[in-house]
């Protein structure tokens, strides 16, 4: 019969077992998706789709200089926790942003930032219509599918009220959000339910973008 002592051992090595699986797992389903509105360019017009081939172009013209012909190997990306291209990474889906700054005057090509340490930019041709998105697209898409979190230092954007107006009615804050579910956008509002920690629930509008059009909120991609 095993003595408690031993029991206590074993029972500790299952749990160090398990917090060591747990951050192997968070580790390699790790996503690059901005955290802070400074990770958002701020001349960013919305997210270009890549392909698993990404060729950038000098200019809006396929004869032009190319100057970054790279292959995308998902499968190598899953677990990097940094990437000087991606604007959005979700490797185990396959899927790759570049954050947009500009679209040619035929729109089928798209002005993409390639380097985001050194804010290179250049010309990618877009292969479908919905290849890229302006980001009120991509966050209705995504903001509805997964719902919302709020960048943690746009503190003086948390008031929930009643209509998309700062001059409604304050029905609450976003101080601590539990879940935040999209229903829908107007302008430079969100509809919303937020769910509290203490399990209470608050409809009403929030501001996701300031009238200078810096991002406060973004999908919470999964």
């Amino acid at each position: 019969m095993l003595s408690l002592q031993n029991l206590i051992k074993i029972f500790g090595k299952y749990i160090l077992a398990i917090v060591v699986l747990f951050i192997i797992n968070t580790n390699c389903l790790a996503n690059i998706i901005p955290q802070t509105s400074d990770d958002i360019p701020f001349n960013s017009i919305g997210l270009y789709q890549t392909d698993r081939r990404i060729t950038v172009y000098s200019e809006p013209d396929s004869t032009s200089k190319v100057i970054l012909d790279k292959e995308v190997v998902y499968k190598n990306l899953i677990g990097i926790k940094k990437d000087n291209i991606f604007g959005v990474l979700i490797p185990q889906k396959e899927l790759g942003y570049l954050f947009a700054v500009d679209t040619s005057d035929d729109e089928n090509w798209v002005k993409v930032i390639y380097d985001k340490s050194e804010n290179k930019t250049g010309w990618v041709y877009k292969n479908d219509v919905f290849q890229f998105m302006p980001w009120i697209d991509f966050i209705n898409i995504y903001g509805r599918k997964y719902g919302v979190n709020k960048f943690k230092q746009s503190v003086n954007f948390n008031n929930i009220y009643s209509n998309p107006d700062e001059k409604s009615q304050i029905l609450g804050s976003l101080s601590h959000p539990k879940v935040i579910r999209l229903t829908a956008i107007e302008g430079n509002w969100f509809l919303i339910t937020a769910l509290d920690m203490s399990g209470e629930t608050i409809t009403g509008y929030v501001i996701w973008r300031t009238t200078d059009g810096k991002i406060l909120m973004f999908p919470n991609i999964k």
